[in-house]
């Protein structure tokens, strides 16, 4: 076993060899000095990991970086770009179905927008691939836009001549504060409520209490203005002649507002409901005569109603029940 060795110094005032003592001066400066060399130890291995090692975190980090400068701006302009024409058309849209319907459209669909940031986070082998999807779907959609406006102009083209057709169209509801339940009984093969026989219903029979207001669905002209006190057929009632081969008839109302003659407008109040001639109950029964024949009144009844609400009506309509008259 090894004897640690002692070591002695000559100490020339007292002229002898004495053991050798360690200085508190001694120690700390061989503490500072290991202490530096352990940090440039350390310093030196952080240098070394960061700029000459990289680990499998660093590597896929780096390449994210790598693909966000390349594809940022882009992705940001294809994204711009793209929800900027989806917004123009949801625009273009909303104004076209306004004007023709008289009614706000009812979105189905919950806003499609790109989120911009979350691309922007997304996996870096799946970002190229999203921006090259995002850039052609804008194209495809750019593409379909074009198509379908051009095959929309082409067949729903207004003429000046067209004018004046398309506002004698019959297209609001002809009573005051109408909703869709209202309709009890719709066009074509009913019952008769009074020999409970099958007939043709001209007509559509609106349920309202009496005294609502009956109002012209378009501009026209009092052709007819009927009052009769008859218990049997059409009552008190109106025609109204539209222009354009379309005319309107009002029937079993309790009192006439207009007379033959008066020009009306859309909206105009023209009678009041109520239950005079055949019928059996307070209702409004209302036709539409196209050049001489008699049409289904509910396909013309669509401003101020949704998609949602016109669907309802239509399946109420066709209900084969018990007409009112």
């Amino acid at each position: 076993m090894a004897v640690a060795e002692t070591k002695f110094r000559y100490n020339p005032k007292t002229l002898r060899y004495e053991r050798a003592s360690v200085s508190v001066v001694t120690i700390a400066l061989h503490g500072f000095g290991y202490l530096v060399l352990g940090g440039a130890f350390f310093v030196g291995l952080v240098i070394l990991q960061n700029y000459f090692v990289e680990t499998p975190l660093e590597k896929e980090l780096r390449a994210e970086n790598a693909a966000l400068q390349h594809y940022k701006v882009v992705l940001t302009s294809s994204l711009q770009e793209s929800n900027q024409r989806i917004a123009n058309l949801k625009t273009e849209d909303q104004a076209l179905y306004e004007q023709l319907f008289e009614t706000k459209l009812i979105a189905t669909n919950p806003d499609s927008k790109v989120d911009k940031e979350e691309i922007l986070r997304a996996e870096p082998e799946l970002f190229g691939n999203w921006e090259t999807s995002t850039r052609e779907q804008a194209e495809l959609l750019t593409s379909k836009a074009k198509q379908r406006n051009i095959a929309f102009s082409e067949s729903a083209h207004i003429y000046k001549s067209d004018i004046a057709a398309i506002k004698s169209l019959p297209t609001i509801a002809p009573v005051a504060d109408f909703k869709v339940d209202r309709l009890v009984s719709g066009f074509g093969k009913r019952i008769n409520p009074f020999h409970k026989g099958l007939y043709h219903h001209d007509g559509v029979d609106i349920a309202m209490p009496s005294g609502t207001e009956a109002v012209a669905t378009a501009n026209g002209t009092i052709i007819k203005a009927n009052q009769s006190s008859l218990v049997a057929g059409f009552g008190n009632y109106l025609e109204i002649d539209h222009g354009n081969g379309i005319i309107t008839r009002y029937a079993h109302l309790a009192e006439l507002k207009v007379r033959y003659g008066q020009k009306i407008t859309k909206g105009q109040v023209i009678g009041i409901v109520g239950s005079t001639g055949g019928s059996i109950a307070p209702h409004l029964h209302y036709e539409i005569i196209k050049n001489g024949k008699s049409v289904n009144p509910v396909y013309y009844i669509i401003a101020g109603l949704s998609s949602t609400e016109f669907d309802q009506l239509l399946s109420f309509s066709i209900k084969e029940n018990q007409s009112l008259d």
